[in-house]
């Protein structure tokens, strides 16, 4: 079978049985699994059978039934569709298996931008970043902005949601608010200037507490992962850039997925300077800042 075939023809929840993975839950047309790439103690990994898609949302990885091969057994694209041909030979289909199958609706939208617009027309984003302590970063920066977006469920009914958003790298969106956080289309890194030094966050609101602190400049050049399973992608846009760096600062959280990325920098450029002692106690650059504020505010979503 080809990829179009191999697609069409398995579903990821059938594959994943015969691995040994069941489903913990389900809601509407997802099921929730403990993920099987990584450990996973909450059931953070989710499939839709229905589109022939999974999603990670520990690592933020996902994709077609080919792509989990890819990850599970740590194959090449070769080498995963030889796997699917083989098991497809192998397990056997009831007749009746083949008519319910779902049938495969083109990929849905959940979320679809409606407008972008400058920050200072939305009293409660404005409210949100003043909150954070970064309000004045946030407009001097640029990147960020106010992000208007529907949210549409199954029966194709929407709602209007809107948050503080900046464009990565790819052309998504990442948006926040004290409600949630969300990407909106691909995710990816954001690059912010081009200068000798470079500097490395999780978030964008680390990146604007260390614009707030001067300890970085818009001038630098700036990575922003918005993923810290995006590392390796920002460790390779280092590589691949032939500027000599003055040097390479890291402001990654002080929990287990910052001190991995940390760990991986460094490997990767032994020079590069762990920087958290600046927000040492606390979890991120942000939450030192918002500690500082008259007015200390809670549940802030990171």
């Amino acid at each position: 079978m080809n990829t179009t075939q191999i697609k069409d023809s398995i579903l990821i929840s059938d594959y994943l049985r015969s691995e040994g993975f069941k489903p913990v839950r389900q809601s509407g047309n997802e099921l929730f699994y403990r993920s099987p790439i990584r450990e996973d103690n909450d059931p953070s990994f989710t499939v839709n059978d229905s589109r022939g898609v999974w999603f990670d949302h520990g690592s933020g990885k996902g994709g077609s039934i080919i792509d989990l091969v890819m990850e599970m057994k740590r194959s090449n694209l070769r080498e995963a569709i030889q796997h699917l041909n083989v098991y497809s030979q192998k397990t056997p289909f009831p007749n009746h298996q083949v008519e319910n199958k779902p049938i495969r609706k083109t990929p849905q939208k959940k979320h679809e931008i409606a407008s972008v617009k400058p920050l200072g027309n939305n009293f409660a984003l404005t409210s949100y970043l003043k909150d954070r302590g970064v309000f004045a970063e946030a407009v001097k920066s640029g990147i960020i902005s106010e992000v208007y977006y529907d949210y549409i469920n199954d029966s194709g009914a929407s709602n209007r949601y809107f948050g503080v958003g900046w464009s990565n790298d790819a052309g998504g969106y990442e948006v926040r608010s004290k409600y949630g956080k969300i990407c909106i289309g691909q995710k990816d890194l954001l690059t912010i200037g081009n200068g000798e030094r470079m500097n490395a966050f999780e978030g964008a609101m680390d990146f604007l507490s260390a614009l707030k602190e001067k300890e970085v400049s818009l001038k630098d050049t700036n990575i922003i992962l918005n993923s810290t399973s995006l590392t390796k992608k920002a460790i390779d846009k280092v590589y691949s850039n032939s500027k000599q760096y003055a040097g390479i600062n890291l402001y990654f959280d002080n929990d287990k997925s910052g001190n991995k990325a940390t760990l991986e920098f460094q490997i990767a450029y032994p020079l590069s300077k762990d920087k958290r002692h600046l927000f040492s106690g606390f979890s991120d650059y942000n939450e030192k800042i918002v500690s500082e504020l008259p007015t200390q505010k809670k549940s802030l979503t990171r």
